[in-house]
């Protein structure tokens, strides 16, 4: 199993995007952080489960909710670019870059 590391700004998109859904109606958002992590887990035991998207960013859709994380399998660890919204402009995150 791999380590996560979040780019800021996904988790910060992360972190709005419950926080939006728990305004929405309460508990969605902790039904949506759940969901983000089991997604973030099945990431993390096996990095190549999901399909190359965009250059070498691999994209894993939650189920329930309309975004998508998009991650690197580095050597030593996953790292996570975004936490996007499906409606959102694709690829606007593509210049992120692990540190």
């Amino acid at each position: 199993m791999k380590p996560i590391e979040f780019h800021p700004a996904a988790q910060q998109e992360a972190e709005e995007a419950a926080a939006y859904h728990e305004g929405q109606q309460p508990g969605l958002g902790r039904k949506l952080r759940v969901e983000l992590e089991q997604a973030l887990e099945r990431i993390a035991d096996n990095p190549l489960l999901y399909a190359v998207e965009l250059g070498e960013f691999r994209a894993c859709p939650l189920h329930r909710f309309s975004y998508t994380i998009f991650y690197l399998d580095l050597e030593d660890r996953v790292w996570v670019a975004a936490v996007a919204h499906q409606k959102r402009r694709p690829g606007y995150w593509a210049r992120r870059q692990p540190s």
